[in-house]
């Protein structure tokens, strides 16, 4: 079975934040090398460069958080207690894709980022998606849960519709073909396409069966 060869619970805590911060670190370090004036991945285009991973890696764990749950169900894999740190991670992932944005491309002029809006509506799409992960991120403790009761599930049905708007701001802005934005398409498609199967069979359950007597 693959959950009995499972790790201890503060280790797989440990190596969930540690993989999902990993991509901030490297980031991080390069912006940090650039500064210093060192050539490095980043240095011919900085702000395109760091929106591009910054996205990347926000919509990659907002569908691996989603992904916890089928894998849990088909596989075993008992991770599924860490989708709201994987989420987590991918909302810093979202606030530093804005800051990035903000502050590198727009250089913090706010009456160029509504004319950007106005231009380049996949933006407010974009900003429709951190809108609505906001309040997951905010209710994410145990506290909200105990105090939200039933309407925290319904609060995080959000991620639903989000996920969506995050990978249609990916493909709307795309000129060209992009395998990453294919992939997460057809993840997200997959992801939300199990669960409609699994929520039509749990309907289907429910319904009364009526026996018919000769």
């Amino acid at each position: 079975m693959v959950g009995s060869l499972s790790l201890p619970t503060p280790v797989r805590r440990s190596l969930v934040h540690l993989l999902c911060a990993l991509p901030l670190v490297y980031w991080g370090w390069q912006t940090l090398l650039t500064a210093q004036g060192q050539f490095t991945p980043i240095s011919t285009d900085p702000g395109a460069v760091l929106a591009d991973k910054t996205g990347f890696w926000a919509i990659s764990l907002l569908l691996a958080s989603l992904a916890l749950t089928p894998l849990q169900r088909l596989f075993r894999l008992r991770w599924v207690k860490y989708r709201r740190a994987v989420g987590l991670w991918a909302f810093v992932y979202v606030l530093l894709h804005i800051v990035v944005f903000y502050t590198l491309i727009l250089g913090q002029d706010l009456a160029e980022f509504w004319q950007e809006v106005v231009e380049r509506p996949y933006i407010l799409v974009g900003a429709l998606a951190s809108l609505l992960l906001l309040p997951l991120a905010l209710t994410s403790t145990q506290a909200a849960m105990r105090q939200l009761k039933k309407r925290w599930q319904q609060v995080h049905y959000l991620v639903y519709p989000a996920a969506i708007l995050a990978v249609i701001h990916q493909l709307w802005q795309v000129k060209s073909f992009e395998l990453v934005a294919i992939i997460h398409t057809l993840v997200l498609v997959s992801l939300l396409g199990i669960r409609v199967y699994w929520w039509l069979g749990k309907r289907n359950a429910r319904r009364p069966k009526f026996s018919s007597q000769a």
